[in-house]
């Protein structure tokens, strides 16, 4: 019997097919898995490398802040800040990044800071070499051999100095005017438009009287029968009554007879904090008394225009005039008002660029032609060399080794042709025949068919335009400066004695009272209490300044109230701790200064006698205004008071600065 085997063989191919089958899907798969991680791996990369720039260029930003709040616009070069171009320049590494920060040294400075990271090293570069993929999208990256290996993001912020009273009333509490015809409205000091000699004038006053409680209370700003000639404003939630002889609006509604409040005029968006007080100094003088000449001032102003900033500053503020926005190639050598704006104009030209501007790219065109060019271009000829078979020779011939094909014609009865063009190779034989059936003459030769030869063409590259990035720079010049000069006349009256004169010192006192005389730019501690009253008053002297301290409890001012010889509110700054939980003025006496004391309840009362009852600004825990009483805002005060703290007004991310950064040597 024949036993027939089975053969495996096949069934072990199907195996082996499956194995690799299975084996190449799921390398496959490994391999998306893998590419795809990597992607995932690249992105993250870089959103967290972009990001993580911000917060190094918000350091720089702070740093600028707290150099401009601690050492002020008169102090910008102090170490380590220096003076680059006119500006205040630093600079500062952070543990693979670090920024470089600048300050303008304009009355609101303008800060700009560029801040930089390293890529990880995965995606690093050398200088030479392109941007990788990760970062060939993030714009305006430095060019710069070393500023290539870092990410840059620049952010340009624009500053005030919030001024402390930037209202003309505001409370931490309740507002309430209890009084018949109380009025609040407001002046320019500083502008003669809105002024006279500086001082207040019903016919030129202005409609900024703001009254504002930060609290959000119920009813917690009372005008009652009161007329504001401005804006009233309450902390969220916060509600303003009116009474029915009432008003709160501009100066034509308020002059015509309006009611109520005027549409617009009211807000609860009112949110300001109000730091403690605390007394600069420690200890000081205990002041004396003496005669003092007195002398009546009379005031006169004059308008000055001129190009050139005047020095010494004068007091009253500067209005910089400007002329018409330019845009030039130059960056102009100062910080303009409103800053500059950078424009990149991309342009192609047939020219070679004079300037230095960055990125040049050639543009070429490729030529190809049967005669070598002259004059010679710079760069690589490429001589093209083409077979050609044709059947006749070209005219002029071709340089070079021509082959010639041929075939052999037996019994031709035309002879070949001798001359051009030639017809034949080699000799021609011929026979003649005189007998039988083809009788003539006949020719054997070889005839040529065709001739091979090389046909040449020249390529070569010629640059034909160019292509780069040209900056040009957009602002507003400054064209002129206008302020006003001030100019006084002078005559001594009498001679009076004082039971208190302050001189230009610093001075620590338990209780003020009694007549009070300032000749100087004097600071004064007041440790327990303040009383004027009968003939009793301060009297603060033409060119004097007084800054205040109350540590006491009360403050009550009657009698002759605060003479402010200058007119300026700002040379009487009045500030109580948060001991001072009271502040009464009342009678005739009149008040021009500023108060800052926002744990202490306002009285204002009395009034009637005098149109300038309170002339200047105030911060304070509450008020509480009785009587006919006239409250006078000075809007130089925003501008020549106190301030706070320089803060931010505007912020925009710009192109980095390594250009400027490294033509000044700065670049990390």
């Amino acid at each position: 019997m024949k036993i027939q085997r089975l053969s495996t063989r096949p069934t072990r191919a199907s195996v082996l097919v499956i194995v690799l089958i299975t084996s190449a899907i799921l390398g496959f798969i490994l391999a998306s898995y893998l590419i795809l991680i990597n992607a995932q791996n690249r992105s993250v990369t870089r959103s967290q490398t972009w990001n993580s720039v911000m917060p190094i260029v918000e350091a720089g930003i702070e740093e600028a802040l707290a150099h401009l709040n601690k050492n002020g616009l008169t102090n910008l070069f102090l170490s380590p800040w220096t003076n680059v171009s006119g500006m205040a320049v630093t600079g500062r590494s952070l543990n693979g990044g670090g920024y470089m920060v600048s300050i303008t040294t304009n009355v609101l400075p303008v800060i700009e800071c560029s801040g930089y990271t390293t890529p990880p090293t995965a995606f690093g570069y050398l200088p030479t070499e392109a941007p990788p993929v990760l970062f060939a999208q993030i714009a305006n990256q430095p060019t710069t051999a070393i500023g290539a290996r870092k990410i840059y993001r620049s952010v340009r912020v624009t500053t005030s100095n919030g001024a402390l009273f930037a209202k003309g009333m505001v409370a931490r509490g309740g507002i309430s005017f209890a009084g018949q015809n109380v009025t609040t409205d407001s002046f320019d000091s500083a502008d003669p438009n809105y002024s006279t000699n500086g001082q207040w004038d019903p016919a030129k006053r202005k409609g900024n009287g703001d009254v504002a409680s930060n609290s959000g209370g119920a009813n917690i700003v009372d005008i009652g029968n009161g007329n504001v000639i401005g804006h009233a404003a309450t902390g969220p939630g916060g509600t303003i009554a009116v009474g029915s002889g009432g008003v709160i609006g501009d100066l034509a509604f308020v002059s015509g007879g309006g009611r109520g409040i005027e549409a617009g005029h009211a807000s609860s968006d009112m949110n300001q904090s109000f730091p403690d007080v605390v007394c600069p100094f420690a200890g000081g003088f205990s002041p004396n008394s003496g005669s003092i000449s007195t002398t009546n001032y009379s005031f006169g102003t004059s308008v000055v225009t001129t190009v050139n900033m005047p020095s010494p500053m004068p007091n009253p503020p500067i209005t910089t005039n400007v002329g018409l926005t330019i845009t030039t190639p130059t960056r102009p050598p100062y910080w303009p008002p409103g800053g500059v704006t950078r424009n990149d104009i991309v342009v192609t030209s047939t020219l070679y660029p004079t300037n230095d501007y960055e990125n040049v790219t050639t543009n070429t065109i490729t030529v190809t032609t049967n005669a070598m060019p002259t004059p010679l271009p710079a760069g690589v000829i490429i001589t093209n060399i083409v077979v050609v078979t044709n059947a006749t020779l070209p005219t002029p011939a071709p340089t070079g080794f021509i082959t010639t094909n041929t075939a052999f014609v037996y019994n031709a009865t035309v002879a070949p042709s001798v001359g051009p063009p030639i017809t034949y190779v080699g000799t021609v034989t011929n026979r003649v025949v005189t007998t039988g059936k083809n009788k003539g003459t006949f020719y054997d030769y070889w005839a040529i068919q065709s001739y091979v030869y090389n046909e040449r063409s020249y390529t070569y590259i010629i640059p034909n335009a160019y292509t780069y990035t040209m900056h040009t720079y957009t602002y507003t010049p400054i064209v002129s400066y206008t302020y006003n000069v001030v100019t006084t006349n002078a005559a001594t009256i009498t001679s009076q004695k004082y039971d208190i004169v302050l001189d230009s010192y610093d001075y620590v006192i338990d209780n003020l009272s009694g007549s009070v005389y300032v000749r100087g730019n004097a600071r004064l501690h007041v440790t327990s209490s303040i009383s004027f009253k009968g003939q009793s008053g301060l009297t603060i002297g033409p060119g004097a300044s007084l800054m205040l301290y109350m540590d006491g409890a009360s403050t009550d001012i009657a009698g002759n109230g605060v003479l402010n010889m200058s007119g300026n509110a700002a040379n009487f700054q009045y500030f109580g701790t948060a001991n001072n939980t009271s502040i009464n003025i009342h009678g005739n006496g009149g008040f021009c200064g500023v108060i800052y004391a926002p744990y202490a309840d306002f009285t204002l009362g009395g009034g009637g006698n005098n149109n300038q009852d309170f002339i200047g600004a105030s911060v304070v825990n509450s008020v509480r205004m009785n009587g006919h009483f006239n409250f006078h805002y000075d809007e130089n005060l925003a501008r020549m008071g106190p301030t706070s703290r320089y803060m931010i007004t505007s912020w925009i991310e710009v192109g980095p600065m390594d250009t400027w950064l490294a033509s000044n040597n700065l670049l990390p």
